[in-house]
């Protein structure tokens, strides 16, 4: 409820200034009127700098194996070390996978963390633990997707962004939120206990593939992300809501004139963001043709991979180019269209699965974009994060697959903000655990912050104005940062 001249009232950024004007010394949510004024001075933005002004984070969605990734064991039992040879990288002494060359090259503009580890042994729980950096409070099957949870990095920096003009949203999550192809929806992605106004965007997509059976593995899953549909009300063209919009401007002018919120600037910044979205194919100076690619020369969009994965990559680098801060890029699992029953959850078959469809496309897509952003100089200002919620068995299985294994698992960090040629930690000599400087979710997710410039140790606010730690007290890594 919204009324003007002054009477009380409500927006989804709950109670304002005036409400606790109106009720003078009472406490608000256990804080005091001084609490309240100090609380929203000291609520932390999104700053304007620093080493990693952009985050790109390829999130491998089902665990990939450091053994045939980063971190090959090629003196280990067979058992272990499994099908595929090493690499060299460009950094001397440092391997990958054979199937990751091009990936290789890139090593020396990078930071290799051979020893992260949790003990959340499942997708939900460790997708959650591992974009938070707080663990399910139950640890069960299916973790549900709560209010109460803490939010993700991409929802921290939707917040962070909240008071900013800007044409398109702070935080970007594609091609679909995690569990769409699954007919179900993960915990991990959202914002939590800030609040879903701070929910990071989510596109949709159109996967598909030329093959289809009961354990369908697409050498490439084709597609490409689209922006979500929204539907007008029946009865409204696109004129006439053109006139409704230079209506509302109007009284929002009226309001903002009555009386300044903060609130009300959120409110006139969502609904502007939602018109824009509306119209875009029709205005070809849109702020939301940052997501097509039509744009692009052939030549690099097949440099990319013409599947979903390096569509997604190369919409990512155009986000960024656009000041979209923080672009999650997560590998789904298209089960529910019988084309993708896996992604890097490989029970079986993890050899040809990676041989064949996984590897290829990441080493592709990585590395075109890694050169891209490199040529036009915003390399040097962008964090590519690889990682996953877990990695897998050091032992392979008899049905020829890797099982689950929170215990130790890789994270990439290439570009901006991190130190270059340079290995944080190490696993044990087959793999199973860290042998050396073990890393938390919630340290790299700190170290993380640290490099895009936000202070770790600072509070965010949930919707009662109650402070919780912005990195769920995680210790940055001076190890990592540049």
């Amino acid at each position: 409820m919204i009324t003007l001249l002054g009477n009380p009232k409500r927006t989804c950024a709950g109670f304002t200034r005036r409400d606790a004007l109106t009720a003078g010394g009472l406490s608000l949510f256990g804080m005091t009127l001084p609490d309240l004024l100090r609380a929203e001075q000291t609520q932390p933005s999104l700053p304007a700098s620093g080493k990693a002004k952009s985050v790109i984070l390829i999130y491998l969605f089902g665990g990939p194996p450091l053994h045939d990734t980063f971190d090959p064991k090629p003196n280990a039992p067979a058992e272990i070390r499994g099908e595929f040879g090493s690499t060299p990288t460009s950094v001397p002494g440092v391997h990958y996978c054979e199937l990751l060359p091009q990936m290789a090259k890139w090593m020396n503009r990078s930071t290799l963390i051979r020893s992260a580890a949790h003990p959340h042994n499942d997708h939900s729980a460790g997708l959650l633990y591992t974009m938070t950096g707080k663990r399910a409070a139950k640890l069960e099957s299916a973790v549900p997707v709560l209010p109460t949870q803490a939010p993700s990095m991409n929802s921290v920096i939707q917040y962070l962004a909240k008071d900013e003009k800007r044409d398109l949203p702070a935080s970007v999550w594609m091609p679909c939120y995690t569990g769409w192809g699954q007919a179900s929806r993960r915990p991990g992605p959202y914002a939590g206990f800030l609040g879903k106004q701070h929910d990071p965007f989510f596109t949709a997509c159109k996967p598909q593939s030329d093959k289809e059976c009961k354990y369908a593995y697409p050498e490439r899953i084709k597609g490409e992300v689209v922006l979500p549909a929204i539907d007008l009300p029946e009865g409204i063209s696109l004129d006439r809501l053109e006139r409704r919009r230079s209506l509302a401007e109007q009284f929002n002018a009226e309001l903002r004139r009555v009386e300044e919120t903060v609130a009300a600037d959120r409110l006139e910044l969502s609904r502007r963001q939602a018109f824009d979205l509306l119209t875009s194919a029709s205005r070809p100076n849109s702020p939301w043709r940052a997501f097509s690619v039509d744009s692009e020369d052939p030549k690099l969009q097949d440099r990319y991979g013409r599947n979903l994965y390096g569509h997604s990559m190369l919409v990512a680098r155009r986000l960024v180019e656009s000041d979209v801060r923080f672009v999650t890029v997560t590998w789904e699992v298209f089960e529910k269209l019988k084309i993708d029953e896996d992604g890097w959850d490989t029970h079986q078959r993890n050899f040809d699965i990676l041989r064949d469809h996984r590897l290829p496309v990441l080493d592709q897509a990585y590395s075109a974009l890694c050169e891209d952003l490199d040529v036009r100089g915003l390399l040097d200002e962008t964090l590519i994060v690889v990682m996953g919620e877990m990695g897998r068995t050091p032992k392979i299985n008899p049905k020829g697959g890797r099982d689950h294994w929170s215990f130790c698992h890789n994270v990439l960090l290439t570009g901006a903000g991190v130190k270059q040629g340079h290995v944080y930690g190490s696993s044990d000599r087959i793999g199973a655990y860290p042998a050396a400087d073990p890393v938390g979710p919630e340290d790299l997710i700190a170290t993380i912050y640290a490099a895009m410039g936000i202070n770790p140790t600072a509070s965010i606010y949930d919707q009662a104005n109650r402070p919780h730690p912005i990195a769920q007290q995680g210790n940055v890594l001076s190890g990592v940062l540049a």
